[in-house]
């Protein structure tokens, strides 16, 4: 089982935001998704429990506490593209068919 913290963040052009996400049970690996309108999640990054992973191109750092069961997705200098829905999520995320999981997603995004 997984969930938000925050069902919304706001932040100002070039500071710094973290998305945190809370989680339970044996975890293997850990993804961050982002999803602009009317696109196609697009997987960020991905990473494990108790390690970190960054992507400088991005901005992007996560890591994960596996004490606490809690993952971090941290945006550095954050831009007005930044704006996005984020999604984290555990693996294995979708087996088989692939078209699932933006289906699931597809569900959160129509509010």
């Amino acid at each position: 089982m997984i969930f938000s913290l925050f069902k919304e963040q706001y932040v100002l052009a070039g500071k710094d935001i973290t998305l945190s996400c809370n989680y339970s049970g044996y975890v293997q690996n850990l993804q961050w998704y982002r999803q602009y309108p009317r696109s196609k999640p697009e997987n960020i990054i991905f990473h494990t429990e108790g390690n970190h992973q960054s992507e400088s191109k991005l901005r992007l750092y996560a890591v994960a506490d596996k004490g606490i069961k809690l993952m971090n997705l941290s945006i550095s200098s954050t831009k007005l593209e930044d704006s996005a829905l984020y999604y984290c999520a555990l693996e294995p995320t979708v087996t088989g068919n692939t078209a699932a999981l933006y289906k699931n997603f597809l569900m959160d995004y129509s509010y």
